[in-house]
């Protein structure tokens, strides 16, 4: 049992660093795509192969898969047998992978750059004379800035297209307001107009009537005074006859025909 052990672990361990060589060979004439399947093809044999690993996030690099590259030099970096030489190579190449990372993704670019910088500060820890990585370092942090002072001027824009909305919004609500207050006003002062239409209607119709009514009560008089004046008149006349008759005047009587 101890010799089939001996065996399948020496085959897959052969089987790893076969495909890793290969890989390398691949990566050497720019094939990457080729380079990244045969890093695979290692990783499936022994997924913790901190080689395979570091070289598969070279192949995405080159690929211009840096989020997935970053994710692979993080997966190396947990391997305790790395030399202080390959864990700074592993950040520097982390922190390459976000800082292009940042540069193609302009909404979360600061958050990639600021990834970059921390990846860069632990390799400068591990090798503080690498002036690769001291520019990159240098040149991150001004992207970062960059991108924080960005955020703060959009901030600042919003903040003032917020403010201009909402001015915007209260004086459309006071010009509807104001609208809606004319549009009242205009409704009362109709309603006041047929108010007073229809009350000097009801004045020229009342007085109307009251001439009406003078004018009937005048010619009620009228005839009433005429009906006493011919009952005078009759009375004088009465009056007037029997005067005669007691006098012994006589009665003139017209011939015959």
């Amino acid at each position: 049992m101890l010799l089939v052990l001996g065996t399948t672990v020496w085959a897959q361990t052969n089987n790893v660093r076969k495909n890793v060589r290969q890989g390398n060979r691949q990566y050497s004439k720019e094939k990457y795509d080729e380079a990244e399947t045969r890093y695979r093809k290692a990783l499936s044999y022994d997924s913790t192969y901190y080689k395979s690993q570091y070289n598969l996030g070279n192949a995405m690099y080159r690929q211009k898969n840096y989020s997935e590259a970053a994710g692979y030099y993080e997966k190396a970096l947990q391997n305790t047998n790395l030399t202080k030489s390959q864990r700074a190579q592993a950040y520097h190449n982390m922190g390459n992978s976000h800082l292009q990372a940042g540069l193609q993704d302009t909404q979360n670019g600061m958050q990639q750059f600021q990834k970059a910088v921390n990846s860069y500060q632990e390799a400068l820890k591990l090798d503080p004379k690498n002036n690769d990585t001291r520019y990159n370092y240098s040149y991150a942090k001004k992207l970062l800035q960059q991108a924080q002072q960005q955020q703060q001027q959009n901030g600042q824009n919003q903040d003032q297209q917020n403010k201009d909305q909402q001015n915007k919004d209260q004086q459309n609500q006071q010009n509807k307001d104001q609208q809606n207050q004319q549009s009242q006003d205009q409704q009362n002062k109709d309603q006041q107009q047929q108010n007073q239409q229809q009350q000097s209607q009801g004045q020229q119709g009342q007085d109307k009537q009251q001439s009406q009514d003078r004018k009937q009560d005048q010619k009620k008089e009228d005839a009433e005074r005429l009906l006493e004046a011919v009952k005078n008149n009759e009375k004088n006349t009465m009056k007037e006859h029997q005067k005669q008759i007691k006098v012994g005047q006589a009665t003139r009587i017209e011939k015959d025909w």
